[in-house]
């Protein structure tokens, strides 16, 4: 019977021999992590300290590998440990962005505010302590079918993608013939048309929102008494939106050098978004969510007319000054190193889109509370591709594949080919 391979990172029998100086030599072969076995030898004054000589050596080897061996993961490795492995992998993948990153490790990672609810179901906690070998294809889909029961479809989706890496680390160590979570039930849904706003209803929207900007009650909201004044740009970003597909972050992190409104037509070039980072608040990104995100659309008449009145108004400031300036050829620093934004919040600094959506809610009242900023996007797409097509609406608003847009966004239902002829011809009643 042949004698089993060695396992990498392991060594067999250490072998002992007195020298010729009185000193006692130890020596191994060592399978190192190239699949070569190498000779790793100690002295000592006796055969029990050239050995444990030896063994300090072969373990520091061990060490020195610890964060790149496959052989770290076996069929007992518990699933925390890939967790962490996998959220390394995922922390160093220059295609996720932090964002992501976050979300991932706020589904396997319990909460350490007091004020989240010890309740929820993250992974760690849920499963972690299962071994690679318990964590069968059957065990994995009991998990995931709960949390459906439990009625978070989107949550069960999540953990599924996520499940779906920790378990890919334990195939490629080979701890695994194959990912587990293949094979587990699909999460199907219903295909949900997307929704748009009917332009009659739109125009009866921003009647309501002059209505609240002039402090008159609408349904859903008092008359204005006292407080800060209502904020006009709730429709400004409106605006912006309806006249161009973008996200609502990427008009809220727009900035005057984004746009050249001199232009024939005025165009704005999309290239920043605002973020929220665990640890660091919010963030202008300043590249697009996605490489198609990365665009150039040209403006309307009224949005251009919009971005005119606030470039042109007193409030805009010494930011607004600074890209007028800019535009003449005159050299000047930008003023404290902060990007001239166009709908810049208290102090000239980024508006925090929580609070944004809370003033939102308020203006748009309980007569319009479906419509969202993303409503708006879907109506910009479904015009786009009734007048032209879907290919030209997904370019405009960004993404990367047609199927997104015509799935998310197109509100018009699909055009079936002209068969009318045929269907007469066939069975068309003559006479």
């Amino acid at each position: 019977m042949p004698r089993p391979a060695t396992e990498l990172g392991s060594y067999g029998d250490i072998g002992t021999k007195e020298q010729k100086d009185g000193k006692w030599r130890a020596w191994v072969t060592f399978r190192d992590y190239d699949g070569t076995g190498r000779v790793v030898d100690a002295l000592g004054k006796t055969k029990s300290k050239a050995t444990a000589e030896l063994r300090k050596k072969l373990t520091a080897r061990q060490k020195q590998y610890k964060g790149r061996t496959r052989g770290k993961v076996t069929r007992d490795t518990r699933l925390t440990v890939l967790m962490d492995i996998w959220l390394d992998e995922v922390s160093r993948d220059e295609g996720v962005g932090q964002q992501s990153y976050d979300l991932y490790k706020g589904e396997i990672d319990a909460s350490d505010d007091k004020r989240a609810d010890k309740a929820t179901v993250k992974l760690r906690p849920a499963i972690g302590n299962l071994r690679v070998w318990e964590a069968d294809t059957g065990r994995l889909d009991e998990h995931i079918q709960s949390i459906v029961a439990a009625g978070m479809r989107s949550k069960a989706r999540l953990h599924k993608v996520i499940l779906t890496g920790i378990m890919g680390v334990a195939v490629r160590y080979g701890a695994l013939p194959e990912n587990p979570v293949r094979d587990t039930s699909r999460l199907r849904s219903r295909k949900i048309k997307p929704q748009t706003i009917e332009r009659d209803r739109l125009a009866g929207l921003r009647a309501q929102l002059r209505e609240w900007l002039a402090g008159n009650e609408i349904p859903g909201a008092p008359a204005y008494t006292h407080g800060p004044k209502r904020d006009r740009t709730i429709l400004d970003v409106a605006d912006l939106i309806l006249g161009s597909g973008v996200r609502p972050g990427e008009a809220l992190a727009a900035s005057w050098d984004q746009f050249d409104l001199e232009a024939k037509p005025a165009t704005f070039t999309v290239s920043a978004t605002i973020v929220r980072l665990n640890g660091k608040g919010l963030f202008r990104q300043e590249w697009a969510k996605s490489d198609a995100g990365h665009r150039t659309v040209a403006l309307p008449g009224f949005t251009i007319e919009m971005l005119k009145r606030l470039r042109d108004s007193p409030t805009c400031g010494r930011m607004c000054a600074v890209k007028a300036l800019r535009e003449v050829g005159t050299n000047v620093v930008q003023i404290e190193d902060k990007v001239p934004l166009v709908f810049p919040g208290r102090g000239a600094v980024l508006r925090d889109p929580n609070n944004f959506n809370r003033t939102w809610r308020n203006a748009r009242g309980t007569l319009y509370q479906d419509v969202t900023q993303y409503t708006f996007r879907k109506a910009v797409a479904t015009l786009i591709a009734e007048t032209s097509d879907s290919k030209t609406a997904a370019k405009q608003l960004g993404h990367s594949r047609e199927a997104i847009t015509e799935r998310h966004y197109i509100a018009s239902p699909e055009q079936a080919p002209d068969s009318s002829a045929a269907l007469e011809l066939g069975f068309g009643t003559s006479g």
